[in-house]
């Protein structure tokens, strides 16, 4: 479709939108995004926030993972990188229907995504065909918001994953390229990636939650270079960890920074977070 006949089926679908709004907003999506997307792409968005739904988007990324050329409500979308960060599969049991899901993070040299795996895409975590360190493509997925707001990658029925040769993967950073250093953390850093050295091990300590069931929660020291900070790791990630002495160096990813009551900020690694022994 051209860019006046999206403008047309807009209008047509909601009579209210002038051509001038219209026009508007689109040169504001043009700033937004720095030219990098196309007009007809940039129509389907705006379409999309005024919540009228027309001809299905049709994108193909080569690997450039910049929030400003992905964002939610695109389909046959590709994308190709490095797997640095693979979860296990979980279950899900709801009124109308159950299944699977599972979660990983690929890397190119803009940035790093977020990618959610459907029922028998999952099983390919569970039966370690897909592993951290590989070079992989992933087609025809869509793009939709997190509930934070973060553009991500869902695979479903109709995707597609293929794992690229093994020399493939020299294309692609290693996850170190995207670690930030301890002595940068505020209370306002969110999740990020961290590698460090344990320096202590302060042992784990068991507790049972307001609904009666049992957690463990377990605290280490972690330095680098710049610093060393208070590393709080819950629950099932104390097992990965339990054995880690002073001296491991570790790779954590999407592990969370908190503020303490004191006013600093310590680390925190849940089930959200990819843990790696180097």
């Amino acid at each position: 479709m051209t860019t006046q006949d999206l403008i047309r089926e807009i209008r047509a679908k909601n009579p209210q939108i002038s051509q001038e709004q219209i026009q508007e907003k689109l040169k504001a999506e043009r700033a937004r995004t720095g030219g990098l997307l196309r007009d007809e792409t940039l129509l389907r968005l705006i379409a999309a926030k005024f919540g009228i739904e027309v001809q299905q988007n049709s994108f193909h990324n080569s690997g450039i993972l910049s929030t400003s050329r992905l964002f939610a409500g695109l389909n046959d979308v590709t994308v190709a990188g490095r797997l640095i960060a693979v979860f296990p599969a979980r279950t899900f049991q709801g009124p109308e229907k159950s299944g699977k899901f599972a979660t990983l993070m690929i890397a190119d040299n803009e940035g790093i995504l977020r990618v959610v795996l459907w029922n028998e895409k999952a099983e390919l975590i569970e039966s370690a065909v897909l592993k951290a360190g590989q070079a992989v493509r992933l087609l025809h997925g869509y793009t939709r918001n997190d509930r934070f707001g973060k553009t991500e990658l869902h695979l479903g029925s109709k995707s597609q994953i293929e794992i690229e040769p093994e020399e493939k993967a020299t294309k692609y950073p290693q996850m170190e390229k995207f670690v930030v250093k301890i002595n940068s953390l505020t209370s306002m850093s969110g999740n990020v990636h961290l590698a460090g050295t344990v320096k202590a091990v302060l042992g784990k300590t068991k507790f049972t939650r307001i609904d009666q069931t049992d957690g463990v929660v377990m605290r280490l020291t972690l330095a680098d270079d710049s610093g060393q900070i208070a590393l709080v790791v819950w629950n099932e990630k104390t097992a990965e960890l339990e054995n880690a002495a002073a001296n491991a160096r570790l790779l954590l990813v999407n592990a969370k920074v908190k503020e303490t009551q004191n006013g600093g900020v310590e680390v925190h690694v849940d089930s959200n977070t990819f843990v790696k022994v180097l």
